[in-house]
């Protein structure tokens, strides 16, 4: 490497672990010369690894300003997919999405999340997964475990100290790869789940979008803590981050053209790209646009979301990006600054540059108005015809028909639930409210024994 490759090679920490060795990280800066002339005699597996990700090397930094308008000016070099100058300048990233950052983890390039530096209050968190080592709850209890039981006691009181809500059962059947799978939340509205057992001793919480929803309120900045200052290597695994329009600005026609115009194409060559519902003829069901493939650390979903839950006229849009650790470590501080990251996942997101997401409370009442419009909608196709019937020729009162056909015992429709609005206004038995009896021993020890003398004087007799 010539004296001035600004690289620089350093040992980077990225989360807390113990007993590993530290993972490195190449850092580009164009402002810092580094003289390093031993590194062309030993060049390691990090620094070529490296290679592919970093941008001009060598002298293409000092090249004039004739000599760079006349290379824009040339076509592509080749039909494989390469583009022209203008082309790649017109899809040049912000200056907050140009900044490089690896780790080299289990012998694995990933790449640090980079976030933009505006927009922290433009989205929030619809769904967050994340594993601990089980040690973690050693620390919350303060004293070691044997049985698995104490870990889903110990993690469902934290959690509840957390989000509000915990364990309320057991699954016949383990997820994710792991032995056992608990549901948070309540017996008919699952928040997530929590597996345990294999997987390296580590724990597995997973939040769906009710979970994130019916939280309450500053779980993300407590969850945040909590990783931070008290779980053993914690990870986060997957975290969507969401940007609501309520009016329909940023619709499914506009990302399309975006899609098409580059905007999508972060520096590599355009991603994969899949679109369902009617998109020539719009009827109403809703249309979805995919960027990216699922099984990628970063995929984009744009979808109707009115329409969605049932509501044809509606103009609510809305942008999910997805990241997981896949490819990528994800840092805990996407917890606090959503927005930020959304903002920096795609250049064609400059555009939300000024904006905010909408409060979660109108959101969710949103939904729920869409919600109970598309079920009346339905309850009119059922019954209608007879509610016409009892009411003309039966001559039935309002009253009597809603009392005959009402079903007090069967609660409400699942969407329209109030557990979905909030965890306060659910079910609130958890595992962790009936554990943690603290007994006498030396009372249990002579009440057994008591009883055994008893047994021997009925003996006897």
């Amino acid at each position: 490497m010539g004296r001035n490759s600004h690289v620089v090679l350093e040992a980077h920490d990225v989360r807390r672990e113990t007993g590993t060795e530290p993972r490195y990280r190449a850092v580009f800066d164009p402002d810092m010369p580094v003289a390093m002339p031993n590194m062309a005699k030993k060049r390691d597996l990090r620094y070529w690894l490296s290679l592919p990700r970093i941008g001009a090397w060598g002298g293409a930094g000092r090249d004039s300003e004739r000599q760079r308008a006349a290379r824009r000016a040339l076509p592509p070099t080749s039909n494989t997919g390469g583009k022209s100058a203008p082309q790649a300048e017109a899809q040049n990233l912000s200056p907050e999405l140009q900044q490089i950052s690896l780790v080299l983890e289990n012998g694995e390039i990933k790449q640090v999340m980079v976030r933009a530096g505006w927009g922290d209050d433009l989205a929030h968190i619809d769904q967050v997964s994340f594993t601990v080592h089980e040690s973690t709850c050693h620390v919350i209890a303060g004293h070691m475990m044997v049985a698995d039981d104490e870990y889903i006691l110990t993690m469902s009181q934290r959690l509840f100290q957390i989000f509000g809500f915990g364990v309320s059962h057991k699954r016949p059947k383990g997820m994710n790869f792991y032995r056992d799978t608990w549901v948070l939340g309540q017996e008919d509205v699952c928040y997530g789940n929590l597996s345990f057992g294999g997987q390296r001793n580590t724990m597995l919480i997973q939040l769906t979008a009710t979970g994130c929803n019916a939280a309450n309120s500053g779980w993300e900045k407590r969850l945040y803590d909590f990783l931070q200052h008290e779980a053993e290597n914690p990870r986060l695994t997957r975290v969507d981050c969401a940007y609501d329009d309520f009016n329909g600005d940023y619709n499914a026609d506009v990302m399309n053209e975006e899609v098409r115009a580059g905007r999508f194409n972060c520096g590599g060559r355009n991603p994969f790209v899949e679109r369902h519902g009617d998109w020539d003829n719009p009827d109403g069901s809703g249309r979805t646009l995919y960027v990216g493939k699922r099984k990628n650390g970063k995929f984009c979903r744009g979808y109707e979301k009115g329409k969605q839950l049932g509501s044809p006229s509606s103009n609510w849009f809305r942008v999910e990006v997805e990241f997981k650790g896949v490819d990528r470590i994800i840092p805990l501080e996407i917890l606090l600054n959503a927005g930020s990251y959304l903002a920096g996942a795609y250049p064609a997101f400059a555009r939300f540059k000024g904006m905010k997401t909408p409060e979660r409370i109108e959101t969710i009442i949103k939904g729920q108005e869409y919600s109970l419009d598309h079920h009346l909608h339905y309850a009119a196709l059922q019954v209608g015809r007879l509610v016409n019937y009892m009411r003309e020729v039966a001559s039935w009162s309002v009253e009597s028909i809603v009392e005959r056909l009402a079903r007090p015992e069967a609660g409400y429709p699942q969407r329209l639930k109030l557990a979905h609005i909030s965890c306060e206004l659910g079910n609130q038995d958890f595992v962790h409210d009936y554990a943690h009896i603290d007994y006498d021993t030396d009372a249990f020890v002579r009440m057994a024994r008591e009883e055994w003398h008893a047994g021997a004087r009925f003996a006897h007799a």
